[in-house]
Formats: structure tokens, sequence, C-alpha cells
């Protein structure tokens, strides 16, 4: 998106174009960084549950 034109109903951004770039890199930080988690939430559950599938007896 490279105009920088306002959506109607929306205030304009008092950031400057530095900021508006930090902002975006911590954005996607942020996604990153949950993603990750969720990642690896998935691999525990995976892992016990292999884990109670092969030693049942």
């Amino acid at each position: 998106m490279d105009d920088d034109r306002t959506p109607t109903g929306l205030a304009p951004s008092a950031d400057t174009k530095e900021e508006k770039k930090q902002k975006v890199v911590m954005g996607r930080g942020t996604v990153a960084f949950i993603g990750g988690v969720a990642i690896v939430a998935f691999l525990l559950y995976a892992f016990v549950a292999l884990y109670a599938i092969f030693t049942a007896e």
C-alpha cells in the first residue's frame, strides 16, 4: 500500500516514517513470537500424546 492518503473516517497518524517502520517490525516480531509459542505448544502436545500411545499397556 504505497498510497499515503488516509481512508475516510480515520485520523491521520502523527508518527514519522521511522516510527511507522519500527512499529511494523515490532508487530512482525510479536506475530513471530506468538507463532513460535504455538508451535512449541503443539510439539509438546504431540510428544505427550505419542508417549501415552506407545507406553499404554
